[in-house]
């Protein structure tokens, strides 16, 4: 007989961030799968540094022959591998989320074509990062499982000292057009 294995949790990330801002910081299982595409097909599909979402689920392209996808892969005849169990997404949920992760980024989340997209690849302190979001109170964060407590634990570290009132602390400035941080 075979045993069943059972996913377990990468993490102890369940509730809220200790500091002044009230982040809430979850694991949670997304499926996740890689479809290796010739990025002339792809290009049709999803443009590159884009997201797709829809009744087909989620598919983002932040690599140019790969489409990571949640739900329903496109119909194709190339290979599709699944990763779920090599990542582990966070979700990082309240009013501050994407304006605190902006500061911690190696990539302006305010800039144009990143606030259009909702999508980026980028470094959060040493920690290699996809993020995605449908409103900036509600962050994805998916991070390589091996990494994932890790990750936690910084992130529970910056929300620690975090001081939204010391303008010294913020690490890029935000421009005075900048949208809205609450919307």
């Amino acid at each position: 007989m075979h045993d069943v294995l059972r996913r377990t949790s990468a993490t102890d990330a369940d509730g809220y961030l200790t500091g002044p801002l009230g982040l809430r910081l979850d694991e949670e299982f997304i499926p996740l799968s890689a479809v290796h595409i010739p990025s002339s097909d792809l290009d049709e599909l999803v443009p590159f540094g884009q997201r797709i979402s829809g009744p087909q689920g989620i598919w983002l392209r932040l690599w140019p022959e790969t489409l990571w996808v949640s739900g329903t892969p496109p119909q194709s005849q190339h290979s599709c591998v699944d990763i779920s169990d090599a990542q582990t997404c966070m979700r990082l949920r309240g009013v501050e989320a994407l304006h605190f992760l902006a500061n911690y980024c190696t990539t302006d989340l305010h800039d144009a074509a990143v606030r259009s997209a909702r999508v980026v690849r980028t470094q959060i302190g040493h920690y290699s990062a996809v993020l995605w979001w449908e409103s900036t109170r509600d962050i994805h964060i998916v991070v390589a499982r091996s990494l994932a407590q890790s990750f936690c634990d910084h992130m529970r570290s910056l929300a620690l000292r975090h001081d939204p009132t010391n303008s010294t602390q913020n690490l890029r400035s935000v421009a005075p057009t900048a949208p809205n941080r609450r919307g």
